[in-house]
């Protein structure tokens, strides 16, 4: 059944345009990857399809009684006095008065002192038949199999989502979401903030969910895991591709391809025709005979040209990464008996890790297990609890933090980039253009810049101080999947050591070559192979 309908879809910001008489079926039980260049538009067709903004040209028709459900990659205004349980059960006020004096009277029947037990037995059947006539136990089951598939722990269910940190407002946001179960879902980055685990969870839900599921994220392995159907961005058309990730990849080389060779063969059709019509003209100069064949080969020409393919652009302009450095000593880092505590608990318990010249090593755990606090200790920015770090002989660190707080914020791209290495203005031109930075842009301070801008920015101080041992916290988040290749395919030609923390298990299969990972007890163990390998290992352990 039909959900969603395009029809010459046309959409503009500032003069820009996003989409050009685009048109576009979504259709019922669908799973369908969203992906284009940054700023390609993918959020403004969800904010079309939610009914958030209107086409210029065109009509956006949707099924009559239609549902949809609209997770924004910010995360949603919240009710900051609410605790995080009342804000995704989304319960009626009378559903939360019945569960708060349920409670009170359980604490009652607990009470050896209780003398009125015959009232409050009564008292409870009466609210817990109630209860469960609104459905409220099947309500708080469904609740805590989404936060807990989420990564919240029970003991964050009465916390205020005002004291929340940014990406936990977006995973309540994401929670309230899944709940309210629409028929559409329309979800914006809905991995971003997620473990792991969290992730995996997030698969199996999007894959049994009853509805349909559109999906903008740049999580490779979720795409190949979850969706069905590739929608891309590209020039204010939308292509459609019947398959995941890695089909669109290999389809979408195979049509450029195609297209560039239809291009060939018809340009070349044309010069020969073109080249007919020039004779025909000056034979026609000399004889009147030649005119009716002249003026037949001109339409022919007009024709050929209105129905020529545009030259298709088989190069688009990507941020350009190169790591160039001395190599080190054999040994690069040597810890012993590495422990690490925050307020009195042990985030990860005594262990001893050694990594070698050009070895790759990717950490893994859930969120809170301490993965950021093992780099900086690493990094020797936090002294361990127990244990020591040495780092071997001519190493030349370079460190990559996950919230970017090592830029100077109140710095100048241009006077950032000149700072690391002595270099002329042309040259940091030259560098921050390597980035995708304008020529204003580079005058622009660092506080200004988005999360995709700063990021771009760390990989210049990797690139221009020579580094031999990268130290990497989340480097894929905030850059677009080609952006994320490229850095991929610099770090596969990097001849030195890598040590990274990340959540994509794309990367990690194409970049590391051993896994330390972080348990939930503070465990650490290792597993002498990529992301894939440290999974099916994980999994005969579980039994």
């Amino acid at each position: 059944m039909l959900l969603v309908n395009f029809s010459k879809v046309s959409k503009d910001y500032g003069g820009n345009a996003v989409f050009d008489e685009v048109d576009l079926e979504v259709l019922e039980g669908q799973r369908i990857g969203l992906v284009g260049e940054n700023g390609a538009g993918k959020s403004t067709l969800f904010r079309l399809i939610a009914g958030l903004d209107t086409p210029v040209e065109g009509t956006v028709t949707k099924r009559r009684n239609l549902t949809v459900g609209y997770l924004h990659q910010e995360a949603d205004p919240l009710q900051a006095h609410r605790s995080v349980y009342e804000t995704v059960a989304g319960l009626s006020p009378e559903m939360l008065e019945l569960a708060t004096t349920m409670r009170k009277l359980e604490a009652r029947m607990a009470d050896p002192e209780e003398t009125r037990m015959e009232w409050v037995l009564e008292a409870y059947g009466d609210a817990q038949g109630r209860f469960e006539s609104l459905g409220g136990y099947t309500a708080e089951h469904r609740v805590e199999d989404v936060l807990g598939g989420l990564g919240f722990t029970a003991s964050q269910y009465g916390q205020p989502v005002g004291t929340l940190s940014g990406g936990e407002k977006k995973l309540v946001s994401l929670a309230r979401l899944l709940l309210e179960m629409p028929d559409l879902l329309l979800l914006d980055e809905p991995d971003n903030h997620l473990d792991l685990e969290a992730k995996g969870w997030l698969e199996g839900f999007i894959a049994s969910y009853p509805g349909t599921v559109m999906i903008i994220s740049h999580d490779r392995y979720l795409l190949d895991r979850v969706v069905k159907r590739i929608f891309e961005l590209e020039d204010g058309q939308i292509g459609v591709y019947a398959g995941n990730y890695t089909f669109y990849a290999e389809e979408r080389q195979r049509r450029l391809i195609q297209r560039h060779e239809t291009y060939t063969m018809q340009q070349e059709e044309l010069q020969r025709m073109e080249a007919l019509l020039r004779q025909l003209r000056g034979w026609a100069k000399q004889n009147s005979k030649f005119a009716p064949r002249m003026r037949s080969m001109e339409k022919r020409v007009e024709k050929a040209r209105e129905a020529a393919s545009e030259r298709p652009v088989m190069w688009r302009e990507k941020i350009r990464v190169s790591f160039d450095s001395e190599r080190s000593g054999r040994k690069v880092l040597e810890a012993k008996g590495l422990s690490q505590s925050v307020s009195g608990r042990v985030l990860f318990a005594p262990f001893d890790l050694s990594i070698q010249y050009g070895e790759r090593v990717g950490i893994v755990g859930a969120n809170g297990s301490g993965k950021t606090t093992l780099l900086k200790t690493i990094t020797e920015a936090l002294p361990p609890t127990k244990g020591t770090v040495k780092i071997g002989a001519s190493v030349v660190l370079g460190y990559y933090t996950q919230e970017q707080e090592t830029l100077p914020l109140g710095s100048t791209l241009m006077d950032f980039v000149r700072s690391l290495r002595p270099m002329t203005e042309q040259g940091a031109i030259g560098v921050l253009r390597s980035l995708l930075f304008s020529y204003r842009e580079m005058h622009n301070k660092i506080r200004d810049l988005s999360g995709g801008e700063k990021s771009r920015l760390q990989i210049a101080r990797l690139m221009l101080t020579d580094a031999n041992f990268l130290v990497l916290d989340e480097p894929t988040n905030n850059l677009d999947i080609a952006s994320i290749e490229v850095l991929e395919s610099a770090l596969g030609e990097f001849e030195g050591t890598l040590l990274t923390v990340s959540h994509d298990r794309y990367f990690l299969d194409r970049i590391v070559n051993t896994i330390v990972a972080i348990g939930t007890d503070g465990e650490v163990k290792q597993y002498p192979g990529n992301f894939s390998y440290y999974l099916e290992k994980r999994i005969k352990e579980k039994g």
